[in-house]
């Protein structure tokens, strides 16, 4: 008792002290004095113990000089860097494409040889957890006023496509795809086939709703000519349970400005019918916003996060919308606001069923908002989380790596030199700060939907989850998802567990596995297969 309360007078006169010295730099150094000492407590209260249980902490760990375009958490648990030519007409010119491979675990980074150019490409995981990337970049831009035409003529898409395969660490090529892209969006259905939607063509247009489909057996796209359906530029569509794709409405730019081209809605790809998904609060400044299918996915609860006007102009919002895709009528119902106003906000969904939101802009690629949340489904609210050190706008990537925490990279906002953020930054979340993390010994490689599990466990879980891996770029990501697996039996570390049978759910892919305690401390992540 006498150690605890000498303790806690040591602590009392350090903070006088402290409080004291503020007091005389402020008096002494007027407002350069305020903004340092600002900065200065900040850093101390960011390393309180009792602040990271409640916030968490952000920490810098890493600068390559990699201009990550998009992020891909491979089953390996390395995390694949695309940048091609990286925004950069230079590089561009140069025939310069780069791609790093970064091991959060040795925080250390390979490059990797890519043979074209996969800026602004789509891509989705195969159920082997082999990433296909399919698109990119045929020609840059040229504006109004460097065209001898004095037209502006758009960016040009690419037909390649290629797969990365994280056990080689190489792209390997695929047949090309039937109509080039720039700016599209994959997804992956139930039965492993990838659906291709959206982008630039080769001459710079938008593509009018040409449909191909993917099938990894052959490594070849076909045309579906039955699937016709226009979006903008990087729609985000996420797989429902019912196997219809729903179109939020989020998406990062080109197409048709018309509310009415842009409205949310379920797209049944048996018979090419679209249901519209009606109540977004301010349809009119959906681009640029985030979409995450909330946790589980069994709810089939998805949110819509802020977003910006059309183009490059100012508009931002704070709203959040949430629809449930498993009612008779869908219809999104307004959310929690968000802090501030932001377009290019980054989500992502954590083991505890929480969503992180972190990082935007409150103007086109300008105005970072250094600000992050954290989303309750439970309560439907918003509490505050650390603030991230970097801004983060366009072309920013959010990662859930499996260790539970959420690695962030990339941002490219607007400047005379094309300014482009390379520092990793890594978001270590409340829970990782509340005690003694469970551990998994034991767990199957390979999962059957409908059968029933075993994991063993150093505690008593509360949840479990699998939590397949991000592949991230222009605010979208097709592929994240949580799946309850519901607890039937517990006994001795022992924990039995039921695997969903609907492939819609839970589509085959490698997923990380969390058992999660009943503090809401997650364990490291196990890999496991869903075939």
């Amino acid at each position: 008792m006498m150690v605890s309360t000498q303790k806690r007078r040591v602590r009392r006169r350090r903070l006088v002290q402290f409080s004291i010295l503020l007091v005389l730099i402020l008096v002494g150094n007027g407002p350069f004095a305020v903004s340092w000492a600002s900065e200065q407590y900040a850093e101390w209260q960011s390393n309180q113990p009792d602040y990271m249980r409640t916030h968490g902490r952000w920490d810098i760990v890493a600068d390559n000089g990699t201009r990550s375009i998009h992020a891909a958490l491979l089953r390996t648990g390395k995390v694949l860097l695309m940048a091609g030519s990286g925004n950069d007409q230079a590089n561009f010119d140069a025939g310069k494409f780069t791609t790093a491979l970064w091991d959060p675990v040795a925080n250390t980074f390979t490059d990797v040889y890519t043979p074209w150019d996969v800026f602004c490409a789509g891509h989705a995981f195969l159920p082997n957890g082999n990433l296909l990337i399919a698109g990119g970049t045929k020609k840059y831009e040229v504006l109004a006023q460097d065209s001898p035409d004095g037209k502006k003529h758009e960016y040009q898409g690419l037909k390649d496509s290629y797969i990365f395969n994280p056990d080689t660490e190489r792209y390997e090529k695929t047949a090309d795809l039937i109509h080039a892209r720039w700016y599209p969006t994959l997804v992956t259905l139930a039965d492993g086939t990838v659906v291709s939607v959206s982008g630039l063509n080769e001459n710079g247009d938008i593509d009018q709703g040409n449909t191909e489909l993917f099938r990894a057996a052959t490594r070849t796209w076909t045309d579906s000519h039955y699937l016709k359906k226009i979006f903008p530029t990087y729609p985000s569509l996420l797989l429902a349970a019912d196997g219809r794709l729903f179109f939020s409405g989020a998406n990062a730019g080109y197409g048709p400005a018309e509310v009415s081209e842009r409205q949310p809605g379920l797209w049944n790809l048996a018979d090419n019918s679209f249901q519209p998904v009606n109540g977004l609060p301010e349809p009119e400044i959906n681009e640029t916003a985030g979409t995450i299918m909330l946790a589980p996915a069994q709810d089939q609860k998805v949110m819509f996060i802020a977003g910006g006007g059309v183009g490059d102009t100012q508009a931002a919002s704070a709203r959040t919308a949430i629809v449930d895709l498993s009612a008779p009528e869908p219809a999104y119902v307004s959310g929690p606001n968000l802090t501030l106003a932001k377009r290019y906000p980054g989500a992502v969904v954590l083991p505890d069923d929480t969503v992180l939101v972190s990082g935007g802009s409150a103007g086109y690629r300008a105005k970072d908002s250094l600000t992050a949340e954290i989303y309750h489904p439970d309560t439907n609210s918003f509490t505050p989380a650390a603030d991230p050190h970097v801004g983060r706008d366009y072309h920013s990537e959010y990662i859930l790596l499996p260790d539970g925490r959420v690695a962030v990279f990339g941002s490219n906002p607007l400047s005379d030199d094309n300014f482009f953020e390379t520092r990793v930054e890594v978001y270590s979340p409340p829970y990782l700060y509340k005690g003694e993390r469970p551990a998994v010994s034991e767990a199957p490689t390979e999962i059957t939907r409908g059968a029933a599990i075993t994991v063993k466990s150093s505690q008593p879980a509360s949840k479990v989850r699998l939590i397949r891996p991000g592949a991230y770029t222009h605010v979208t990501d097709t592929e994240q998802r949580s799946v309850a697996l519901p607890i039937t039996q517990q006994t001795g570390g022992s924990v039995t567990l039921d695997v969903p049978e609907n492939p819609n759910l839970l589509p085959s892919d490698w997923y990380m596995l969390f058992v999660t305690n009943d503090e809401g401390v997650p364990s490291v992540a196990t890999w496991v297969h869903v075939g």
